[in-house]
């Protein structure tokens, strides 16, 4: 297979023309033409991640942050880039379009949620236009307290802790809605869409004020672990290729918790 045949397999499945104005999704790096053998999954292009792929002799990083969001005016050693470019590494990135595209990231998540959290009647929380949708909807088979589902989101996650905003810990959640990443500013969405809680990552101080405002619950999961379950829907989008696919070790959380 050749990097080519990963963006048409990729670009098939989410189309990258579909991504938001402000993205750089794509071939960021290296020769389409190159032939790949193994292929190394994360959702960020690291140092780590890359002298990974290095190390395991992997062809191609598929990731899901663009390594690349504006224009370079210089190539150094301080940039990634110019990493991928030393060991001869290709790089795609498939972020919004793979966020908002039918059978995409919030469809993964909602599918790890409704195996900890029995739900019903999955909608897009907000349709951009045709065959785009930003986050989901859905409602709970059994009502759940918010403190309930904050343990459920913790399981779901991987989260020792999380933070969330709620008027009443015992208030009933009856409907819920999600967005993978930093989705606050879904809340009016979410509002209009009669959902209780809103379940997302990145929260600024902003966003905080609103949920509080409108005494709406809102849980910020976080956004690496709200988005990291990229590298299993990659999976399964590569599934059968003539190619190995690795799934990154150094890809971890960038910062630690005291």
């Amino acid at each position: 297979m050749t990097v080519q045949d990963i963006y048409d397999i990729l670009d098939a499945y989410a189309p990258f023309s579909l991504q938001e104005s402000y993205d750089n999704s794509g071939l960021l790096a290296g020769d389409p033409d190159r032939t790949v053998s193994r292929i190394l999954l994360a959702l960020d292009i690291t140092m780590p991640v890359i002298a990974e792929a290095a190390e395991k002799h992997c062809d191609l990083i598929l990731a899901h942050h663009p390594v690349i969001w504006n224009p370079l005016k210089a190539v150094t050693p301080a940039h990634p880039v110019w990493h991928l470019i030393r060991h001869d590494i290709a790089a795609i990135c498939s972020h919004t379009c793979l966020d908002i595209a039918p059978g995409g990231l919030n469809d993964h998540v909602g599918e790890l949620l409704a195996a900890q959290i029995p739900m019903q009647n999955k909608a897009a929380l907000a349709v951009l236009s045709p065959g785009r949708m930003l986050g989901c909807t859905a409602e709970l088979v059994t009502e759940m307290t918010t403190a309930a589902l904050a343990d459920a989101l913790r399981t779901v996650f991987g989260r020792e802790s999380l933070r969330y905003f709620t008027a009443d810990p015992e208030r009933k959640i009856r409907k819920i809605a999600w967005c993978t990443g930093s989705g606050g500013d879904l809340i009016p969405d979410a509002v209009a869409a009669g959902a209780d809680a809103l379940i997302t990552g990145d929260c600024k101080h902003s966003i905080w004020a609103e949920a509080q405002n409108r005494s709406f619950t809102l849980f910020d999961c976080g956004h690496f672990e709200t988005e990291v379950p990229v590298v299993q829907l990659f999976q399964k989008i590569l599934r059968g290729i003539d190619a190995e696919v690795l799934v990154s070790e150094a890809g971890t959380v960038p910062f630690y918790c005291v």
